[in-house]
């Protein structure tokens, strides 16, 4: 009953678990329990392990910004815990994965989480974060419970970061008839992530995936476009692929259409077929369609083979597929019904279509539905009449792996086995077996590759162990491969989770799990009884405790002799199970009351259940005599082991003794005793000698004795007499008889036959013997057994007889006998020989039809044995008198199987075959087949190529020749179009020729002609001759070429001009005419008319025109050249050539006006004859030696001299200077150079490694480094140091030093050392140390403040003493310590003494602590009571000087007495304190109680009387306590927002803060009943000094001058109340209106000062603030100035115009601006059309620097524009309009081709030439007209000049990022070029080696030019012109370092500009790389484009104020090492950008 409901739980269980796993397994559930024999025994499974519902994906892969959610899919009871674990490579080790287990996602830095379920999820993370343990890494889920561990297969997860791409087609080239392969290009990177989906033609057809589509244009499963049997016209078509991005499911349509390149057929010479597109191995899914492509290019068309090649005995077989013609003609394989049909699913009559799986598209193979035998090597063989190639493709065939355990094996009888199906994907079972049974665990895998397999245990790899009981067995089938896990003797340690983990060399995995739990135990003892000796009389009880399942039995013996409850009334026996049901525990006990000596003997209990027992005995001992029970008659066997027990009762027993018949024992060897329990042991026994009587004899101690006999039988095993079949092979229908007789043995007998170790059924009947169908353990024997009989001769003999042998009665036969002694075997073999027969006795078929050039297998299937032999013959007639035998050759293979394979067939091996078979047994057996060979067609054209001159009238004959098998249907095709009758008729004649004899050829012969005449255009092409019967297709074709004059040369242009060449590129002719090209030849004329000519091989498609002037227009045009003639000219080109470098270099170069930072320069132009063009800037370079300053200077026309002034250099250094002339072509030679030094200038460095010595505790020593040489500027004078304490100040005793030094800003020393010696100083005080170093010229930066303290000294006496008695005998004393210290003070000493008679008597000293709650005081106690007076001296010791001088002497008078008066102990004084502090005073009172005190000031009582206990009073200070005042207190302050005044619980005062009503006299007042004592404090208030009064002294254009006075005046101010302290120094803060306060610091004793470096015509406010030691004044008056200087101005001049108009070009004067004061920084210049006035301005480039001219380019002849002008300078902006007309454009050219073009004229009267002129002028002239519209307008009115030649010129060298000209532009003295030029590489910040004349820097601002004079005098520029420049590091590997003295515009003026409507908006300048660190720039570098537009220069407003406090405060520049303050912005640029991208 147990065992059912273990059962029915266990089925519930399983089917609870089957349906939560799988809802579709509800209709199986009444299969999940197999079947259970009566004989199982069932059990109760109380847990499921683990087991997965789904299959983990082997790969995953997301994107960043998407993340990614990995479920575990994991059923289990109880339910399970899941880990992840992770391994970093391949093959590495699992580790587990440490995540943060939230569950909400990917908040914080969380690269991923596990989630409550499992679930592992990748969150979203930016790129920069991307780990690859993290993100591409191998991970596997773990799943656990009490049963058991899982792993799941490894998932691979890649996070995807796809770059940017394009998706681009590459354009195939293709003859005629050839097949175009399109491919889709994108990067490898992303080739993983990248699927083509489908192509577009000409953005309309979509053409998708398909391996069935009939078209011409076929896309494969590799992604690949097939255009087969491309044609004319074919060219003409734009192909786009579109893809699919994974993971991001992102679709994407290449950006570029291929277009296939058509190869002309006048270039399609013969060739022999080459590859052009092959794979080696391809990798195909079962069920999908395999592409093996075979792409050629070949001429003649080649013919497409495929073979399928095929492994045999002695070789490969090529068995062909499918077939194309030369013509395109496909033609499937057939075969006859025999032939391999596992290769080929086409038969005869199917040829032609694509009825079977494998399809030709063009030469690619297509194979639909593949399948595992698909799987091999193919071959696609190419050849024409020029030569054969071949490519080898590999197709490995793909399965997905698939993994199932099925039912297990067990070799116990009562196993239990319950199986459940976890799913589609996995299978689970559940296998109960018995404990120390074997089990047998069967893996059905199947997959493609074939993988390997490995067992796991709880997720552990199960490794077989030594003990033997583990083994692995594996078996391949032909679907499934198996592989077995056997346990022998199964344990409780091998209970668990086991998995079948199956993984290929692709990455594939999948595994298959099953639980093993143990159903049955088999008995274990846990409790057991012991050897006992009892008296007669007593009780006894045995007990034994056993666990098993199923629970055990137990039974009990008394030596060796059952024991049942019935045996006497005083035995008990009884069981009982313990505990849970399941538990299995079961006690047994055996209970014996009043026990007698009989009852002794040796007890066993044994406990047994079905799969085991286990027992236990122990001897129970009864006092008494001697008892041997009585024994029975034992049977033994012969030659076995036996031992005979002695049933001995009582005790103690002596002895035990045997005898046999009387003889005692033992008498031989093989007889032994027992020296223990006397059993006698006989070994072996022999029946004649050891049978008989027995008898065991016992002997106690008493002398009693008692003897008990038995009786022995032995028993003979049986033996067999040796039989045996005939020794020679027995035929077949021959009879065989054999007899197995007993010679030996006692019987009764048992006979039984076996045929190979299966039993043979005994039947007692004479006839024959069948199988036995009764019992389930006999197997069943074939079929055919008529004839075999059994027959019982008598109990000891059988015989077999068999009345006629067959070929299945062989084996071996062997018979069993067997009695209650053992058994008896002997064997024998029957071999049975049989003649030669047909297997399945079907002889071959007597008929084989196949085709020619097939593969036919011929079989010959034949048993027999012995193996026949197989002899082929062949004979072409049937009734030939001999036949050849066949022997292996080329063409013919012999298989292992005895057929025989032909391939190829040919014609002549049609005939008659003969196979015959032969073994020796009988007679021998043959068979004759007939194979008849049929002939597909077979086509040849006399020729492959034939060219015809166009309208020729001789005809053109095309034959062809065809060979096959009759009915052949001929069709004639051109480009793979059939002709149409009507065309047909009239050329083409077919006509039936006889067939010649051959032996090799068969079929029909015919001929077919096709006759071309007057050939025309439309007559060239591809013409295929196609013909067709019922076995295949063939077909041949020629090209036929129609010849003529080639074409003009296409794309003729310039590829690079230069000054006196000009280089031209050009494609070929469209088509030459059939003909090759000869040579191309180039015509040029010059402006004087002479026309030339240049001659170039046809194989060069570039050629130069040399020996030309420069700066000249020559007109050029092109022809092409064959055999037939020359083309038509092609389009002629207008083309310039370029200007050159100058060749002299500037004249009369000086310098002059020297500063320590700067000078100027002077130059005149070059010579003009030596200018080679127009002059558009200068080079100037400033070279130091170490750094190199190159500026571009613009040129004006017309101007004899120039100036230009250098600013910003390095004070007192050497320069060397010297200037180039540039133009467009580059940089002419370098001027003699000049050298110049500089003047001193303040040095740029602080000294050096400034460091203190502490001396003395008042003297310092201070020493230094001077700066480095590079930053001292000049001649160094000396060093200033500067000193002061650092003494906050807080609180002071009055008359002190520090009341002294409250307005005191510190000292100075100057020395020319590098040391000095400060004396004088504080003792034990902290000083702020800087030191500076100056020159003529001034101070330079001071060194970094440095803290140094002067030592300790001997403490100085304390001030005051007070003493005042405090008890009936103690005295308090208490002092004041000295208010500064001179150390650090430990403690101080008291000394005390007494004067009697004029001697010291009783001296004493005590020592007080120096801090604490009774610091400055001291109780002294214990005084004798007597009067006496007493003398006091206090001296304060520190803890590195010691002790210091005592103070003053004080005496006191003591009376003994018990009355203590009031006395006050705090010591008052006069005390100095800062405004807004808070303060304490003490008062600390003694006397007896009650004791009151109260606090007044100046008289006026402030609170009332305070009751004091001086035994209860806390904490109490001695001195006053004060407290800083917060940071942010208002200078001013009222009564209102003083602090409270309170008195504390100790009695002292507390102010909350001071105010300045809070000074005055404070009195504390102490009385009791015996009288008072009071303390007073005078305290003063230190306040701020007042603001001063600022007023307006003066301005300029860049700075104002500010005066101030200071309201300080002490006799108003200070009194006895409060003081006023004394400014250390000055603040002044100023901004331009509305923005943000710059600060500068100023000296105390200054009253005025020049605030500069300000903006021009600018406004400023300005406020001043004193500041001392005790805090800021508060602001003063708020000033308002503004600098001089006033926005632009135009002033016009009479009879002088500002524009000069051409056609294309407007040039604005600028000289007429007048700046107003303020440098104008920069011009705006917009247009627009004159008839537009809605439209918006087009900005067409700003001048900063100004210059003097600005070009507008690119403009329309004869159009109306309106131009606006824009100045702007610091203080504003002005604008000026115009209204131009651009002139027409002039017709000079013209004219000039018709004065000088006599000689063209009979060229182009020529209408040949005229007319395509004149339409080519006309086209150019549109396309131009066409173009300049497009770009003026496009992208919203961007106005674009497009660039007139390639950038020439030094590539490496560094420019702006936006903005600025190369001298290569061709206006340099204008940047409204808007030349679009490639950039140049640069670095991040970074310039190559600076080298060479041609060499010349970005631009940068600067001074600009000077000058004086009229108009056609030396230019002068305006002074206060800006330019800008950069600095080069001479030495290779240096950095440039950036200088600007450029002043942008202040925001204020750029407010204004912003707030003018009609205005466009103020951009800002993107500045290049920033290499200081201190000057506050932006770092951010953008694309540098060194033509792009260079806009205004913005500065931030914060930057610009936080600049200008940096320079006024003197911070290191340029990181410690710059020159002279420079402008350093940070520039804004997003409005920079947006102006960029509309430019």
């Amino acid at each position: 009953m147990v065992s059912l409901v273990r059962l029915a739980a266990l089925l519930i269980l399983l089917l609870t678990g089957g349906l939560l796993a799988d809802n579709n397994n509800n209709n199986n559930n009444n299969n999940l329990i197999a079947p259970l024999s009566a004989n199982q025994h069932v059990v109760r499974v109380t847990a499921a392990g683990p087991r997965f519902q789904n299959e983990l994906p082997s790969e995953v892969t997301f994107t960043p910004d998407r993340g990614f959610t990995l479920d575990c899919p994991v059923w289990a009871n109880p339910p399970p815990q899941i880990n992840w674990l992770t391994s970093k490579g391949n093959g590495g080790m699992w580790t587990a994965v440490v995540t943060d287990s939230s569950s909400s996602g990917g908040g914080g830095n969380n690269l991923m989480t596990t989630s409550a379920n499992g679930s592992l999820t990748f969150h979203e993370f930016r790129p920069e974060h991307f780990r690859p343990d993290v993100h591409a890494a191998t991970y596997r889920c773990s799943a656990f419970n009490s049963v058991g561990r899982i792993l799941s297969t490894p998932v691979r997860i890649r996070a995807v970061m796809l770059p940017p791409f394009e998706v681009t087609v590459e354009n195939p080239r293709v003859g005629r008839g050839g097949t175009a392969v399109f491919r889709c290009s994108f990067p490898d990177s992303v080739r993983d992530y990248v699927t083509v989906t489908s192509w577009i033609q000409d953005n309309r057809y979509d053409i998708f995936l398909t391996s069935s589509q009939d078209g011409r244009h076929v896309m494969l499963a590799n992604g690949e476009l097939h255009v087969v049997g491309v044609r004319q016209g074919d060219e003409n078509h734009l192909y786009h692929c579109r893809v699919l991005v994974q993971p991001n499911g992102q679709t994407m349509t290449s950006l570029s259409a291929g277009r296939m390149i058509l190869i002309p057929d006048s270039a399609m010479t013969k060739m022999a077929p080459v590859m052009v597109d092959s794979v080696g191995r391809v990798r195909v899914w079962r069920g999908q369609d395999a592409v093996l492509p075979c792409v050629f290019h070949g001429y003649p068309p080649p013919k497409i083979k495929w073979y399928r090649s095929q492994t045999v005995q002695y070789g490969n077989l090529l068995l062909p597929l499918v077939t194309s013609g030369a013509g395109g003609v496909q033609r499937m394989s057939t075969e006859s019904l025999n032939t391999h049909p596992h290769l080929l699913n086409s038969a005869v009559g199917a040829a032609g279509g694509p009825s079977g799986r494998h399809r030709l598209i063009g030469g690619t193979l297509i194979i639909t539905s593949v399948v595992p035998e698909d799987g091999g090597r193919y071959v696609c063989s190419v050849n024409n009449s020029m030569g054969l190639v071949e490519s080898r493709t590999e197709l490995v065939f793909r399965d997905k792996l698939h993994v199932r355990i099925i039912e297990f094996a067990s070799a116990a009888q009562g196993q239990q086995q319950i199986h459940s199906h976890s799913g589609p994907t996995a299978d689970q079972h559940v296998q109960v077996v018995d404990a120390e049974t074997s089990v047998t665990i069967t893996c059905l895998y199947s997959g493609s590759p074939r993988p390997s397999v490995s067992w796991l245990k709880d997720g552990q790899r199960y490794l077989l162990g030594n003990s033997g009981r583990v083994y692995v067995s594996s078996a391949s089938g032909p679907e499934d491969n198996m592989i077995q896990l056997s346990i022998a003797s199964v344990q409780r340690e091998d209970e668990g989770m086991y998995q079948c983990l199956a993984a290929n060399d692709e990455g594939d995995s999948a595994q298959a799990t099953v639980q093993l739990a143990i159903g049955a135990f088999p008995p274990h003892l846990k409790e057991t009884f012991t050897r006992q000796i009892l008296h007669p009389g007593s009780s006894v009880s045995l007990k034994c405790l056993a666990s098993g399942i199923p629970p055990p039995h137990f039974t009990w013996t008394l030596d060796g002799s059952p024991l049942l409850p019935s045996v006497s009334e005083r035995y008990f026996l009884g069981q009982q199970q313990q505990g849970q049901e399941d538990a299995g525990q079961v006690v047994a006990h055996l209970n014996i009351s009043h026990v007698r000596v009989e009852d002794g003997g040796n007890y066993k209990c044994v406990a047994e259940n079905r799969v085991g027992r286990v027992e236990h005995s122990a001897s129970l001992h009864i006092y008494g005599s001697p008892y041997v029970r009585a024994m029975s008659t034992v049977v033994g066997v012969g030659g076995k082991r036996l031992e005979l027990p002695c049933p001995v009762a009582g005790y103690p027993i002596e002895g035990i003794t045997w005898e046999k018949d009387g003889r005692r024992l033992p008498l031989n060897g093989r007889q032994r005793l027992h020296p223990f329990n006397g059993s006698l042991t006989i070994d072996p026994l022999d029946k004649s000698s050891d049978a008989g009587l027995y008898s065991c004899e016992a002997r106690g101690q008493n002398g009693l004795s008692a003897r008990q006999s038995l009786q022995l039988n032995i028993l003979a095993p049986p033996r067999i007499t040796p039989f045996g079949m005939p020794l020679r092979n027995v035929m077949v229908n021959s009879r065989v008889q054999v007899s197995c007789v007993i010679e030996e043995g006692d019987p009764p007998f048992r006979i039984r036959w076996f045929r190979d170790d299966r039993p043979l059924l005994h039947h007692h009947v004479a006839s024959s013997v069948g199988l036995s169908t009764d019992p389930p353990s006999m197997v069943r024997l074939p079929p055919v057994q008529s004839g075999l009989r059994l027959t019982d001769f008598n109990s000891y003999s059988s015989i077999l007889t068999i009345d006629q042998v067959t070929v299945n009665h062989g084996g071996n036969y062997s018979c069993r006998a067997s009695n209650a002694a053992g058994t008896a075997v002997h064997a024998t073999l029957l071999q049975v020989s049989v003649p030669p027969f047909w297997v399945n006795q079907q002889p071959p078929a007597e008929i084989l039809q196949t085709v020619s050039g097939h593969s036919v297998e011929l079989k010959c299937h034949v048993h027999g044995v012995p193996p026949p032999q197989v002899v082929w013959s062949f004979a072409k007639d049937k009734m030939a008198d001999k036949y050849s035998p066949i022997y292996t050759s080329s063409n013919r293979t012999l298989l292992a199987n005895q057929s025989l394979v032909i391939s190829p067939v040919d014609v002549a091996d049609a005939g008659f075959y003969q196979c015959e078979a032969s073994n020796g047994v009988g007679n021998n057996i043959n068979a004759l087949m007939a194979l008849q060979v049929h002939a597909p067609p077979e086509v040849h054209l006399n020729q492959d190529y034939m060219a015809v001159r166009r309208g020729s009238l001789a005809g053109t004959v095309l034959k062809c020749s065809i060979r096959g098998d009759p009915p052949l249907n001929v069709q004639w095709r051109k480009d793979s179009i059939p002709l149409d009758a009507t065309w047909s008729q009239s050329r083409i004649v077919t006509r039936a020729q006889p067939q010649p004899p051959s032996p090799t050829a068969a079929g029909q012969l015919l001929t077919s002609e096709l006759s071309v005449t007057n050939a025309a255009a439309a007559d060239e092409g591809l013409y295929e001759c196609a013909a067709s019967n019922v076995y295949g297709e063939d077909g041949d074709a020629v090209f036929l070429q129609v010849q003529d004059v080639p074409q003009p040369p296409l794309d003729v242009r310039v590829a690079n001009a230069a000054g006196r060449r000009i280089q031209l590129e050009w494609k070929p002719p469209a088509a030459d005419g059939g003909n090759p090209i000869q040579e191309f030849v180039v015509f040029y004329q010059s402006p004087n008319g002479d026309i030339r000519q240049e001659r170039t091989s046809a194989n060069q498609l570039t050629g130069s025109i040399v020996n030309l002037q420069p700066a000249t227009v020559y007109q050029v045009y092109m022809t092409a050249s064959n055999s037939l003639g020359q083309s038509q000219p092609s389009l002629g080109l207008t083309v310039t050539t370029d200007e050159e470098a100058p060749e002299g270099p500037p004249l009369q170069l000086g310098a002059t006006s020297v500063t320590s930072n700067g000078f100027t320069l002077s130059w005149a132009p070059p010579a003009a004859q030596l200018q080679n063009g127009l002059i558009q800037s200068y080079l100037v370079t400033i070279d130091s030696g170490r750094m190199l300053n190159r500026t571009v200077l613009p040129s004006s026309s017309g101007t004899s001299s120039y100036e230009y002034t250098v600013a910003g250099l390095r004070p007192n250094t050497n320069y060397m200077a010297y200037v180039q002339a540039v133009n467009n072509q580059g940089t002419g030679p370098a001027s003699p150079s000049v050298s110049v030094k500089t003047g001193e200038s303040a040095p740029e460095e602080a000294p050096l490694n400034v460091a203190c010595v502490s001396l003395s505790s008042q003297s310092l020593q201070i020493t230094w480094q001077p700066p480095r040489p590079e930053f001292r500027n000049g001649l160094l004078r000396g060093y200033r140091i500067f000193y002061e304490p650092l003494n906050e100040f807080l609180l002071f005793l009055a008359g002190t030093p520090e009341q002294t030094d409250l307005g005191q800003a510190g000292s100075s020393q100057t020395t020319t050392e590098l040391t000095v010696f400060l004396s004088g100083l504080q003792k034990f005080s902290n000083y702020s140390i800087q030191v500076l170093a100056f020159t003529g010229s001034g101070d330079g930066v001071k060194s970094v403040p440095l803290t140094c303290t002067t030592e300790e000294d001997i403490p100085e006496m304390p001030t005051r003493l007070k003493i005042v008695q405090s008890g009936a005998d103690s005295l308090t004393v208490s002092w004041l310590p000295h208010p500064r210290p001179t150390g650090r003070i430990t403690h101080f000493t008291v000394y005390s003494k007494e004067i009697e008679r004029g001697q010291d008597v009783n001296p004493q000293k005590w020592t007080a602590p120096a801090n604490g709650p009774s610091s400055g005081r001291l109780e002294i106690r214990n005084l004798r009571p007597r009067r006496a007076i007493f003398y006091f001296q206090v001296a304060a010791v520190s803890s590195q000087a010691g002790e210091g001088p005592r103070s003053s002497t004080v005496s006191f008078t003591f009376n003994p007495t018990n009355k203590i008066v009031a006395s006050v102990v705090s010591i008052g004084s006069d005390y100095l304190a800062a405004r807004g502090s808070r303060l304490i005073l003490p008062c600390t009172a003694l006397g007896d109680t009650p004791l009151q005190i109260s606090w007044f000031q100046d008289g006026r009582q402030l609170s009332d009387w305070l009751n004091l206990n001086p035994l209860k009073l806390g904490e109490q200070i001695q001195q006053p306590w004060i407290q800083p005042p917060p940071p942010q207190q208002p200078p001013e302050s009222d009564e209102t927002a003083a602090g409270l005044i309170q008195v504390l619980t100790n009695g002292s005062l507390s102010v909350g803060r001071l105010s300045d009503t809070a000074g005055g006299n404070y009195t504390c007042q102490a009385r009791n009943r015996h009288g008072q004592d009071q303390v007073d404090y005078l305290l003063t208030v230190v306040t701020p000094p007042p603001a001063p009064q600022l007023r307006f002294a003066a301005s300029n254009w860049s700075s104002i001058t500010l005066q101030w006075s200071s309201n300080n005046n002490p006799a108003e101010k200070n009194n006895n109340r409060t003081r006023v302290s004394t400014p250390k120094n000055f603040i002044v803060k100023y901004r331009p209106r509305d923005s943000g306060w710059t600060e500068k610091i100023l000296p105390a004793v200054w009253r005025s000062v020049p605030i500069g470096d300000l903006n021009c015509g600018t406004e400023y406010e300005f406020l001043l603030i004193s500041s001392s030691r005790v805090g800021n004044s508060s602001s003063s008056n708020l000033v308002a100035a503004k600098t001089k200087g006033s926005p632009p101005e135009y002033l016009p001049v009479d009879d002088e115009s500002d524009l000069i108009l051409t056609p294309t070009s407007c040039t604005v004067d600028l000289i007429h601006w007048q700046d107003r004061g303020c440098p104008i920084q920069q011009f705006v210049f917009r247009f627009r059309l004159a008839t537009d006035s809605v439209s918006e301005w087009i900005i067409a480039g700003a001048e900063s620097p100004p210059q003097q001219t600005f070009l507008l380019g690119g403009l329309i002849p004869a159009r109306d524009y309106a131009v606006r002008v824009t100045a702007i300078n610091a203080a504003g902006s002005a604008q000026r309009d115009y209204t131009i007309r651009t002139p027409p454009l002039m017709d000079s050219h013209s004219r000039s081709v018709a004065s000088g073009s006599d000689s063209l004229g009979p060229l182009f009267s020529d209408p040949r030439v005229a007319v395509p002129m004149a339409v080519s002028s006309l086209a150019i002239l549109l396309t131009v007209v066409t173009l300049l519209l497009r770009y003026r307008y496009r992208s919203g009115g961007d106005y674009i000049r497009p660039d007139s030649r390639p950038p020439t010129g030094n590539m490496n060298v560094r420019t702006y990022a936006d903005g600025g000209e190369t001298p290569e532009d061709s206006n340099n003295s204008t940047l409204s070029g808007c030349q679009k030029r490639p950039p140049l590489p640069m670095d991040s910040c970074g310039l190559s080696d600076y080298g060479g004349a041609d060499q010349v820097s970005p631009y940068a601002v600067f001074p600009s030019l000077m000058s004086s004079g009229g108009k056609n005098s030396s230019s002068q520029f305006s002074s206060s012109r800006r330019m800008k420049t950069f600095v080069v590091d001479g030495s290779k590997d240096s950095l440039p370092v950036e200088m600007s003295n450029y002043a942008p515009p202040p925001p204020s003026m750029i407010r204004r500009m912003q707030q003018q409507p009609e205005e466009e908006p103020t951009y800002d300048y993107i500045a290049p790389c920033a290499t200081s660190a201190a000057a506050g720039r932006s770092n951010k570098q953008l694309t540098s484009n060194p033509q792009s537009v260079f806009v205004p220069i913005i500065p931030a407003r914060s930057t610009w104020n936080q600049q200008q406090q940096q320079q006024h405060y003197g911070p290191t520049r340029h990181g410690g090492h710059s020159s002279s303050p420079h402008y350093h912005g940070d520039w804004n640029n997003q409005e920079t950008l947006a102006l960029s991208q509309r430019l």
